[in-house]
């Protein structure tokens, strides 16, 4: 019997198929400039836990790969096949919200749940989960098993991730954290090593995972947003140190005026030339007496940037309060600042409608240095400078200074060459990145693992010899890692 009928048998018929217009649709995404279509042999759409234990039996017996996929939109090319015969489990059925917690503030979630269902459920707890930049239609376990998510609201850190279930090529269920010995999925650390974390950021290298446990935040009544703007990034930097070292903001956000303000609000009518050429966006929220003392104190912060920018001798920040309309600044806030009611992700430049990021985690001190090295880099492969953009949230609890950086670059994808251009840059910039000094890249993109890895050392052994423990015949998502 071939492999189609036996998945057939497994998920019914209706959920597994070899159509070449159905498998096309998987074929490619929005990194094909780096990482080749390829159409998966069969699509397989298992209903639930078992069904995946399954077709994972059958995949890891006939030696095929299998590329996990959960709901949404798939980037960075970690779900396109990489080797002929390839078996894509698209894990959207499942998506079932098994539990939202309001006295542990979690949320116990299927691969298929995706933004919008969770806050529509948790609203009605006044909690919110943490909010990717992305739409609402994307998967809630994926984003937080990767390694966190974008960090739009610095007061909920980086570690969202409680604990998870994962079902090994083998058949075998890894359950980890406090689920591995109870009920009670609701601790990080169970018994020995941080297990949660050693498994999380492989994309889909390790085994499927079927049910995820995050942390849920609250969702506050009392909230205020302030704009202001700089011309340099050093000079918002120390604006942002003060905020996060006091920790008076919920979130906070350097964009650059054209692009995320722009693209995000570009409905508007508005001056967007006349902006400087920075703006840092300020959340302040909180239960009342708490939430107008961090507002009095931020305004304080504020003031006296805004009163430093009057003198040159000052050795203030030089920042200047700005005034947004207020339809334009709640679209921001919802956009940028944790979305507590909306989350779209719905942005773009004219004449550029493609983007490309390189997102990766570091010190505020070294924010003006990472923007200068993208300015660089781009100009060098032919990147117009108006192409470039630049944004920085910072992280709770701030130890390290730790922020996320992205270098993003809008372009229009039909032009000739631009393709080349974008690869061009990413060759030098991981390489560069690299000897300037980051603390980690925010995914597994194509092209970084391998200069990445030539400077681990010892620990990029102990990596592969630990994926070939869980997946010994190597069909997880082979070619996407090590």
């Amino acid at each position: 019997m071939n492999f189609l009928k036996l998945v057939q048998g497994v998920v019914g018929e209706e959920n597994a198929t070899s159509d070449r217009a159905i498998c096309a649709s998987y074929s490619r995404d929005q990194h094909w400039h780096f990482v080749p279509a390829k159409n998966p042999a069969f699509v397989v759409r298992p209903g639930d836990k078992e069904e995946v234990r399954e077709v994972l039996v059958l995949a890891n017996r006939e030696k095929v790969p299998v590329v996990p996929y959960s709901t949404g939109i798939n980037v960075r090319g970690l779900a396109i096949p990489v080797h002929e015969g390839s078996v894509l489990l698209d894990l959207s059925r499942m998506n079932r919200i098994l539990e939202v917690n309001p006295e542990m503030k979690t949320a116990t979630v299927e691969p298929g749940v995706t933004f919008g269902m969770l806050l529509e459920e948790t609203r009605k707890h006044k909690l919110r989960p943490a909010f990717p930049d992305a739409p609402l239609t994307v998967s809630v376990l994926v984003n937080y098993y990767l390694r966190g998510i974008y960090q739009t609201s610095a007061a909920d850190g980086h570690d969202h991730t409680l604990s998870y279930e994962m079902i090994l090529p083998n058949g075998e269920t890894l359950k980890t954290g406090s689920r591995s010995l109870s009920e009670m999925p609701y601790f990080r650390y169970g018994v020995g090593p941080d297990f949660t974390g050693v498994f999380s950021a492989h994309p889909g290298t390790c085994g499927v995972v079927t049910e995820l446990t995050a942390k849920l935040y609250r969702l506050y009544d009392n909230r205020k947003v302030y704009f202001v703007g700089f011309d340099e990034v050093g000079a918002a930097t120390k604006v942002i140190y003060n905020l996060m070292n006091d920790e008076l903001a919920a979130s906070i956000r350097l964009v650059d005026n054209q692009s995320w303000l722009k693209g995000i609000c570009g409905t508007f009518d508005f001056p967007y030339e006349e902006l400087p050429k920075f703006v840092l966006c300020v959340l302040v929220e909180g239960v009342d007496g708490i939430f107008e003392a961090k507002a009095k104190l931020v305004q304080e912060y504020l003031a006296d940037s805004a009163d430093s920018a009057d003198s040159a001798d000052s050795g203030g920040t030089g920042g200047r309060v700005l005034e947004f309309p207020a339809e334009f600044a709640r679209t921001f806030e919802e956009e940028s600042l944790g979305g507590a009611e909306k989350s779209c992700m719905v942005f773009g430049l004219q004449g550029r409608g493609n983007y490309h990021c390189i997102g990766l985690y570091g010190p505020l001190t070294l924010a003006a240095e990472y923007y200068a090295l993208h300015e660089k880099t781009a100009l060098e492969v032919g990147i117009p400078q108006d192409h470039v953009h630049f944004y920085i949230d910072p992280i709770y609890s701030f130890h390290g200074q730790l922020c996320y950086f992205e270098l993003d670059v809008f372009y229009d994808g039909s032009e000739p060459g631009a393709g080349e251009k974008l690869r061009n840059y990413n060759a030098k910039q991981f390489q560069r990145l690299l000897d300037l000094g980051i603390y980690g890249w925010f995914r597994p993109y194509a092209g970084i693992i391998e200069p990445t890895v030539e400077r681990i050392g010892h620990l990029a052994e102990v990596w592969k010899k630990f994926l070939r423990v869980l997946d010994p015949n190597e069909i997880m998502n082979r070619g996407k890692l090590l």
